[in-house]
């Protein structure tokens, strides 16, 4: 009778019938064998044991996977345990001012983490206190590119103070304003003292140089010349006032205070007039400048209008700059005279310090920092970058003079991990440079002498 009753009115059947837990079973179980499934096929003894050596392989598969998963995880711990070890003594030699060191420091435990923002960012600032800011600003964009959160906010300070220091000036301020936005209220000084550097100097750029023009109602020039070091020179009525200018670049528009020198004033004449305000824009590509100043207050103005508003224009020089004589040698004797300077300067290996160096220790450093500082300031960018492309690439050098101390600065920079150890060339090349440009020495010699002197014509060359 089980069979006849449907699944939905099976429970309501039970339930008049008064059947027990056990019918109820026995009926659905009748019920399942009358539904026209066919029953589970039985497996062989050899598909069993199949199936049992599949599950053990794939439990085995998993142990092994596990177990290695666990030791990369402890080496990558122990790893960074040292790296952060190494980290923390270049901090302490940072501290102490030795901030060569301290970016040897950062370049042994970037070779352990090699994606770590905070080393790179670390090593960054180590190079900037260098004067290294090429190097820097590779750092710190690198540091970026791992972490450009607000908790990496450092790296920001770091890259727009290099930007500033290689003059790249809209790059620095658009890079502190991207810190500025990130960091909201809480604001960062740092980031706030580069920016207004950055625009200080870019104004200042667009202010200097020639001077600027205006007729006045009464037919008379009137012209300012303003100087990078804050110094401002106004000729009207055929006279020279001398005067002096502080900006702020911080409100819009742009404002400066003008102070008249006593001396510009003329003697007897009593003291100099108080500081004048004005606001000031530039506009048809920099080639106008708009001032203006209170006539009848002292208030800074908000507006371009009234008697005090002037119209200046650029006016050209009255006689061309005399270049530099030393731009006139060739770069490369330049480079090679730097470059000779810089291994007197800087020992090829750098000193061992110990983690709690003496004053003489310390001291010795220093000087040697401030040696290359110096250099790099008396020769310019230019000739450091050149410097670098040949300590990267010593056999580009035009002559072998200028490749072997090229050669030698590489050695330096390895050594310091400035550069990375370059690789061998093939033997090939070696054989090929060799014959095509044999040394008055090597050519002179004896067949046995040749094969013995090539190791040293090879790193002469810059090729090993």
């Amino acid at each position: 009778k089980a069979q006849d009753v449907s699944a939905e009115s099976l429970p309501l059947a039970v339930a008049r019938a008064g059947c027990s837990s056990f019918v109820l079973r026995r009926m659905v179980v009748i019920e399942e064998e009358g539904s026209g499934e066919e029953p589970e096929e039985e497996l062989t003894e050899w598909q069993k044991e199949a199936r049992e050596e599949e599950k053990r392989q794939r439990n085995a598969d998993y142990l092994n996977w596990r177990r290695g998963f666990d030791q990369m995880k402890r080496e990558q711990q122990v790893q960074q345990a040292e790296s952060e070890k190494i980290k923390e003594q270049g901090n302490n030699f940072f501290k102490l001012g030795l901030y060569m060191q301290a970016s040897m420091m950062y370049s042994e435990a970037i070779e352990m983490q090699p994606e770590s923002a905070v080393l790179y960012c670390n090593r960054s600032m180590a190079y900037l206190k260098q004067d290294m800011t090429h190097e820097a600003l590779a750092d710190a964009e690198k540091s970026l590119e791992i972490d450009d959160k607000v908790e990496n906010i450092k790296a920001y300070w770091r890259k727009a103070q290099a930007l500033l220091e290689l003059d790249r000036l809209e790059e620095s301020e658009a890079t502190a304003d991207i810190g500025l936005v990130m960091q909201g209220q809480a604001g960062n000084q740092h980031l706030n003292r580069v920016r207004r550097r950055a625009r200080e100097l870019a104004t200042m750029k667009r202010l200097c140089g020639d001077p600027w023009s205006v007729k006045m109602a009464n037919g008379i020039e009137k012209r300012y010349t303003f100087e990078t070091d804050g110094t401002l020179k106004i000729h009207v009525f055929g006279q020279y006032v001398p005067a002096t200018f502080d900006l702020s670049v911080e409100g819009n528009p742009r404002s400066m205070v003008v102070k008249m020198k006593p001396e510009g004033v003329g003697i007897g004449n009593g003291p100099p007039p108080p500081p004048r305000p004005y606001i000031f824009e530039f506009h048809d590509n920099d080639q106008e400048l708009w001032l203006c100043t209170p006539v009848s207050s002292d208030e800074l103005p908000t507006k371009f209008e009234g008697q005090g508003f002037d119209r200046l224009r650029r006016v050209a020089p009255e006689a061309p700059e005399v270049e530099d004589a030393s731009d006139a040698e060739p770069l490369d004797v330049r480079c090679a005279r730097y470059i000779r300077a810089m291994n007197k300067a800087m020992p090829l290996l750098p000193p061992q310090l110990p983690e709690s160096p003496s004053e003489q220790e310390m001291s010795k450093e220093v000087l040697v920092m401030e040696k290359m500082s110096q250099l790099r300031r008396k020769y310019g960018t230019k000739v450091h970058m050149r410097a670098l492309e040949l300590a990267r690439s010593p056999s580009s050098a035009e002559s072998a003079e200028l490749a072997e101390v090229a050669l030698e600065l590489q050695k330096r920079f390895v050594t310091r991990r400035i550069l990375p150890a370059p690789a061998p060339e093939p033997e090939v090349q070696k054989a090929d440079v060799l014959a095509a440009s044999p040394t008055p020495e090597l050519a002179s010699a004896a067949p046995g002498e040749v094969q013995k002197s090539r190791p040293l014509f090879a790193c002469f060359a810059g090729i090993c």
